[in-house]
């Protein structure tokens, strides 16, 4: 019937089909690549809007299914269980896709599900547009300057006038929280209606708003043109926004000197596309990726080597005080006894000459030794661990590209203090490819590096000495966040690069992966077999939320260069800073019970006490420990290794569940990086918590599970 059914196992990292097809003498034959089984579902829309309630405006939806190494297959319609109200769409199978057809103006939450996995999609029928604000109340009052340097505010009878010299940003910002402009229900698109004389590229009109939390997020929309006549800047709201939201400041962006220029912007009117209202789904909890160790240990053995990663401390000549955090961390890295530290951008805040040249000083009196170009250390050498220092490689963010007044211009001065920005070089059996994405792009910063890179992994394919790839680039090839905007803008360049690295593990079975920075949200997520993560903050507040990766720390990384593509052949601890560890477990717990812990961490700001509080999950890294009756390991095998050993509980660190195995006293604990000022080794002495859970008989009432109740 035409019908081809997957099989139930599959050879690593996929399964071939080989099928034929007869008609007489006609024959056709088709390879088919069976994935591993369903991690993931993706929607090709995550919030649909449809206008009117007509067939005519009838929209399609694409399902993607991802197995866990992130490659991905079209799911058919088939395949899927709908729920959804049949009263506000229909819904068919057309072309492998789902059209949903509007039938009148309502809402309905579509979950999709194929087993156990599902995702949900909010519908909603009906936009009507409405007008927030008319820039005609007293604007010098409720506006402010929020621009790269000082601007002329008037009243235009057209709005809101804003007369600027050449700069980089250009824009207002509410005079006070109570000033912003409030915005109601659940818009789908805001606008700014406006006069412009200068061009503003895509991607380059910029939104603030605050959200229902209280959150403050950035937003980047359309492009403007140099003209006479009316246009808008539109801003697209973010899938997972929580509404409602107020609007607080407005400004168009530059980051090319060269189209920098002198000119006026007229404000006339705020609008937004308002849907119908619908009780959006929450956030889904993340998927831990086992690239990132869930309690801290990592790979081991005579063939393992580790090196560190370090970005986003952003210190200046004129505002030093991040250089604290630099010294510290790179101390704490230092004892850890790494093969080399990668500073993967936006050491610095800017880069003048006396940025650059605080930077390598701060680095070198930490104990980095500045690698040049073409100096490296033999592939196979180890570092002196009582040397004092450790090999050290400074790949330029966007920050150690800019002058005064954030106006980005470029790498001279990085490359006049550290050498040329890009490079490529081997140890231990892994090729670091280091690439330079200051501009925004690759090409953009230095196009010489794409070849380097091409040629670096075309060498690689062949050299039995190279087992592993690992590429390094400030911006990440894809934000976590919703927004997007701290990521490599040329998605063509990206594509580029993902195809290259799939292509290199396809075709050798050798493990690559790509680490970002920029966008300060500690995640991991793989596209066709390769991993690609991104770094937290060391120094810097964060912009991700700190339930979802928002957190500053550094991270160790084990290599092991046995293993292939198809295995754990690299690992990553995510060292979150603490100033104070809150851990909550049960008083007691029967035996043959179980409770999930959970805690959080409280972040110092820089190297001075902070509030951001940080919970004790992935992605970080919880590095859990406790007295000698407890053990500490995931599945049913270690639950019966444990109970064999007498061991009094045992602790899941994937799950954080505690199971309690036998009668008796056992502590839990869980240790944290300090961030303190360095003084001298006692300042990097870490932070550390337990708590003691009785363990007793079991009164045999049925119970599996018991309720966490605070203990000491």
């Amino acid at each position: 019937n035409g019908t081809v059914t997957a099989p139930a196992k599959i050879a690593k990292p996929y399964g071939v089909l080989k099928v034929e097809a007869h008609v007489g003498r006609e024959a056709g034959r088709e390879q088919i690549t069976v994935l591993h089984p369903l991690d993931g579902l993706e929607l090709s829309s995550q919030r649909l809007s449809i206008a009117d309630a007509t067939p005519a405006a009838a929209a399609t939806v694409a399902v993607t299914g991802r197995d866990d190494q992130g490659y991905t297959a079209p799911i058919d319609p088939r395949d899927l269980d709908l729920d959804y109200d049949h009263n506000v769409v229909d819904i068919q199978s057309v072309d492998g896709k789902l059209k949903i057809v509007p039938l009148v103006n309502a809402s309905t939450l579509l979950t999709v599900s194929v087993g156990d996995t599902s995702v949900k999609l909010p519908i909603t029928i009906g936009v009507q547009t409405q007008t927030l604000y008319d820039f005609n109340d007293d604007v010098l009052a409720r506006w402010r300057n929020n621009s790269t340097a000082a601007t002329t505010l008037s009243v235009d009878p057209d709005g809101l006038r804003i007369d600027f010299n050449a700069m980089r940003n250009v824009g207002i910002g509410a005079a006070s929280a109570a000033q912003r402009i409030p915005v109601p229900g659940q818009p789908l698109r805001l606008r700014v209606r406006l006069k412009s004389s200068i061009s503003v590229p895509n991607g380059l009109t910029y939104l603030l708003y605050y959200d229902a939390n209280g959150k403050s997020t950035g937003i980047y929309g359309t492009a403007l043109t140099a003209s006479n006549d009316w246009q808008y800047a539109t801003w697209t709201l973010p899938a997972n926004t929580a509404f409602p939201i107020t609007i607080n400041s407005f400004q168009g962006i530059n980051t090319s000197v060269a189209q920098q220029k002198a000119g006026t912007f007229i404000l006339d009117r705020v609008e937004a596309d308002v849907p119908t209202s619908i009780e959006l789904p929450a956030q889904p909890a993340l998927r831990a990726d086992p690239l990132i160790s869930s309690d801290g240990s990592l790979l081991q053995s005579n063939k393992t080597w580790q090196f560190a990663t370090l970005s986003d401390v952003q210190f200046t000549a004129d505002n030093p005080a991040l250089t604290q955090v630099a010294t510290a961390a790179i101390k704490r890295i230092r004892a850890t006894k790494p093969d080399l530290l990668v500073l993967n951008g936006d050491i610095t805040d800017r880069g003048l000459p006396q940025d650059l040249t605080l930077a390598r000083q701060v680095l070198t009196d930490a104990g980095c030794d500045l690698i040049p170009v073409g100096q490296e250390p033999a592939a196979n050498s180890t570092p002196d661990a009582k040397a004092g220092s450790v090999p050290c490689y400074y790949v330029p963010g966007n920050h150690e590209s800019y002058g005064l007044n954030n106006v980005q211009s470029d790498l001279t001065n990085f490359t006049n203090e550290f050498g040329r920005p890009y490079r490529t070089f081997d140890h231990k059996g892994t090729r670091f490819i280091l690439l330079a994405s200051s501009l925004g792009s690759l090409r953009g910063t230095a196009w010489d590096q794409l070849p380097m890179m091409q040629q670096a992994l075309a060498e690689a394919q062949k050299d039995t000495s190279v087992h592993n790839v690992m590429v390094f680039a400030h911006h990440p090839v894809d934000d976590p966040a919703e927004t997007k905007s701290s990521q490599l803008g040329d998605r063509d360049e990206v594509a580029l690069i993902e195809n290259m690295l799939t292509d290199f593990r396809a075709a050798t079975n050798k493990g690559a992966a790509m680490v970002g920075s920029h966008a300060q949200i500690a995640d991991v997520h793989r596209v066709q077999g390769v991993p690609y993560m991104v770094l937290p903050s060391s120094g810097k507040d964060p912009y991700g939320t700190p339930d979802r990766g928002g957190f500053t720390g550094w991270v160790d990384w084990s290599v092991d260069a046995r293993q292939n593509a198809d295995e754990q052949w690299i690992e990553a601890n995510v060292r979150a800073f603490a100033q104070s560890i809150t851990l909550d477990a049960p008083a007691s717990l029967e035996v043959g019970t179980a409770a999930q812990l959970s805690g959080s961490i409280v972040q110092p700001q820089g190297v001075s006490a902070g509030t951001r509080v940080v919970p004790l999950r992935y992605p970080m890294s919880v590095d859990w420990d406790g007295s000698s009756n407890l053990a500490i390991g995931s599945g049913k095998d270690a639950v019966e290794e444990a109970r064999d050993a007498g061991k009094v509980a045992i602790l899941d660190p994937r799950t954080r569940t505690l199971t309690a195995l036998n009668a008796g006293s056992v502590s839990v604990s869980v240790t944290n990086d300090s961030m303190r000022a360095y003084t001298d080794d006692s300042s990097l002495a870490p932070i550390t918590t337990s708590k003691t859970i009785q363990v007793v008989p079991s009164t045999g009432d049925g119970q599996d599970t018991a309720q966490v109740k605070t203990g000491s």
